[in-house]
Parts: C-alpha cells; sequence; structure tokens
C-alpha cells in the first residue's frame, strides 16, 4: 500500500472526523495501524458475539446456516453492492462537476478502497484522505479533490438524515408500536441528537469562518484542552478545523453556485444508498422467518447507525454486535437472534473488508509492477 497511503495530503469531515497532516503518512505506519485495527476488530466482534450467543441462549449449527435461502444471502448482498454503486455514482457526479473525468467504475473503486481504510480506522477516519488521494491520480488537484469528497460527505450526512426523520414520521403515521427497548431507544435518540448537533455546527461554522477564533479557539487554548491534547496537538487541531471550513466553504460556494443540480443528484445517490443499507436487516430477517414492519427495521437501523458513528473502535466492532442484537432483541425469537447478528455482521462489514482489502492488495501489486516495467525502461 506505499504509494496509497505515503502522499502528503488532507481530507475533511463535516461531521466531526479528522484528517491526515501535511507530513504525509508513512506507508510501514499505516499499514500497522490497518493489521492492528482488522486484529481489534476481530477481537471484539468474537468477544461480543459469544456474548450475544450466551445472552439469548442461541446457538448457531451447521444445519442452520444450510437452511438459510442463498437468495436471500444473494439479496442481501445485492443492497450491499448498491450501496457502493450509489457511492461511486455520486463520486463520478461530483468529480465531474468540476471536470475531472471520472468514470463509474473508478469511482467504484475508490468508494470501496475509502471503505475499506474507514472500517480499520477508529470513529471511522482515514477513509477521506484515502479517496482525496485516489481522486488525485485520477487528474484532480488536491483542492479539488479535497473538495469533491468534501460535498461527498455533507451529502451523505444530509441524505442520513433526511431518510431518518421520514423513517421515523412514517412509523408515527403508521400507528404502530415502534419494538424497541427503552435503553436502545434512549441510545439512538441520543446518537440522533449528537449527530444533528456535530452537523449543525459545522454548517455554523462554514456560514461564518471567522466563529472559528470566537467559538472553537477560546476552548481548544483552555488549560484542560491544551493537557489533553498537549499544546501542540491543540494548535494542530485548531489549524486542521480551520482548514476544513475552508476548503468546505471553497466546495460549497462552487457546486451551490454553479452545479446546485449536482448537489441535488448527490443527495438523492446518498439516500437510496442508506434505503439499500437499511433494508440488509430487513431481507435477513425476512429471510429467517421473522414478521416485523419494514419501516420500523429501517427506522432502527439508520438510528443505529447514526449511534454507532462515535464508537472508538474500528468499524464500531463489539457495538455493532452488541447493539443490533439488543436492537432487535423484541422482535427476534432468542434462538434466532445469533444467527441474524452473525449474518448481518458478515454481509455488511466481513464482506466490505473482504472485497476492500482485495482490491486494495490488487492496487499495490499492480503499482509495483508497472514501477518495475518502468525502471526496466530506464535502464
Amino acid at each position: 500500500m506505499n504509494r496509497l497511503f505515503a502522499e502528503p495530503g488532507a481530507a475533511t469531515s463535516v461531521v466531526g472526523q479528522g484528517a491526515y497532516g501535511e507530513e504525509g503518512v508513512c506507508a510501514s505506519g499505516m499499514n500497522g495501524r490497518l493489521a492492528r485495527g482488522l486484529l481489534i476488530a476481530l477481537i471484539c466482534s468474537a468477544t461480543a458475539f459469544l456474548v450475544v450467543l450466551r445472552m439469548s441462549g442461541s446457538r448457531i449449527a451447521w444445519s442452520e446456516l444450510r437452511e438459510v435461502n442463498g437468495a436471500v444471502i444473494g439479496a442481501a448482498l445485492g443492497l450491499v453492492m448498491a450501496g457502493w454503486a450509489s457511492d461511486s455514482a455520486r463520486i463520478s457526479v461530483l468529480a465531474r462537476a468540476i471536470g475531472a473525468d471520472v468514470g463509474f467504475w473508478s469511482g467504484l473503486r475508490i468508494s470501496i478502497a475509502g471503505s475499506f481504510v474507514a472500517s480499520l480506522l477508529p470513529f471511522g477516519a482515514g477513509g477521506e484522505p484515502v479517496q482525496v488521494y485516489m481522486l488525485k491520480q485520477e487528474g484532480l488537484g488536491l483542492g479539488e479533490a479535497s473538495a469533491a469528497i468534501a460535498m461527498r460527505t455533507v451529502c451523505n450526512a444530509v441524505a442520513r438524515v433526511m431518510v431518518a426523520l421520514i423513517t421515523l414520521a412514517w412509523i408515527a403515521a403508521s400507528g404502530a408500536r415502534w419494538h424497541v427497548p427503552s435503553q436502545m431507544k434512549a441510545a439512538m435518540m441520543t446518537g440522533l441528537g449528537l449527530y444533528l448537533a456535530i452537523f449543525s455546527f459545522s454548517m455554523i461554522l462554514v456560514a461564518d469562518p471567522r466563529r472559528i477564533e470566537t467559538l472553537v479557539a477560546p476552548v481548544l487554548r483552555s488549560r484542560a484542552v491544551m493537557w489533553l491534547f498537549r499544546r501542540r496537538g491543540a494548535r494542530h487541531l485548531l489549524g486542521s478545523i480551520s482548514r476544513s471550513v475552508a476548503e468546505f466553504q471553497g466546495a460549497l460556494h462552487h457546486y451551490w453556485k454553479r452545479r446546485r443540480p449536482t448537489l441535488l443528484a448527490a443527495v438523492f445517490l446518498s439516500a437510496a444508498g442508506w434505503v439499500a443499507i437499511a433494508l440488509v436487516p430487513a431481507i435477513i430477517l425476512a429471510g429467517l422467518g421473522v414478521r416485523a414492519p419494514s419501516e420500523q427495521i429501517m427506522g432502527n437501523v439508520i438510528l443505529f447507525y447514526m449511534a454507532s458513528s462515535y464508537v472508538p473502535t474500528p468499524g464500531a466492532s463489539g457495538f455493532a454486535e452488541l447493539g443490533f442484537a439488543e436492537l432487535f432483541s423484541l422482535i427476534v425469537p432468542p434462538g434466532l437472534l445469533g444467527l441474524a447478528v452473525a449474518l448481518w455482521r458478515l454481509l455488511t462489514y466481513y464482506f466490505t473488508l473482504l472485497v476492500g482489502g482485495a482490491l486494495v492488495v490488487g492496487q499495490m501489486l499492480y503499482g509495483r509492477v508497472i514501477a518495475s516495467v518502468e525502471d526496466e525502461r530506464r535502464t
């Protein structure tokens, strides 16, 4: 992954994730972080899964796995890939709007590689800088690539909130009881509130970057924050926020003034991707013979993803398995709960890791072959 991660650069996330520094990240260091992330994810997932099996009293036998309809697995994987396709189209649309010829397959490669890296780092950070670098390889400048990824992030955030609110309104209009344990409902609503608060605060800073000095800087210069991050770290964080807001403000001005239909298309594609991801558990539960309203399952999943955005383990591992089990404990029979959790996690998270890992390794090997050919030509 040397070429993929050694390049200096920065990318931003409107909803709270950080950026790589200007010095870049050494390839060996990034490889080590990804390997540690995978190990932590596997340990957390395995531990949480064993807890789910013990608490629910369920067990997974080979005969039960064989009874799962292959069409259900295929449909669930199809929805996961539909999510990738919507993200690919979104990246392509946003990049083309600023003059880059990024096709669907290039967008798909960029999307999956970013998802792979984000899935192995805490809070999902790391995927966006990789996507910025890969867009640079497609011919965009650093500023243009950062702008495209910044707009992709905000469109994704807007779509996630839209889908969540529409689904909640759908549940309320249907008059059906919301089958969620009270503790989990409180956690999800807290996650939604936190997500909305961070997003709204980000938009306030974008509307007037001078507020960084009046609102953010005093907090980061306080003794407690200086002690927590150390003086140099707090200053670096303030600089990263300032650069992030400046980049996003420039991107928003360009797209809003000249490419407003592009933004609407990106939001629509983002919403389609979230609907596809939210339908995966509905397909799995239907395949296991569990009958539950689709709108409730979708609402649960969207809010669950919002709450898990702030879990520090790679891919929210551990929390994801336990949270999903708790979330659907009132819907899924105890004997099927462990199987439902395993299928959902394997088909969403680990399938993405498998495909993304194969893509990144293949790109690394391809880069080495190209480099050796070029060396031979020079000699």
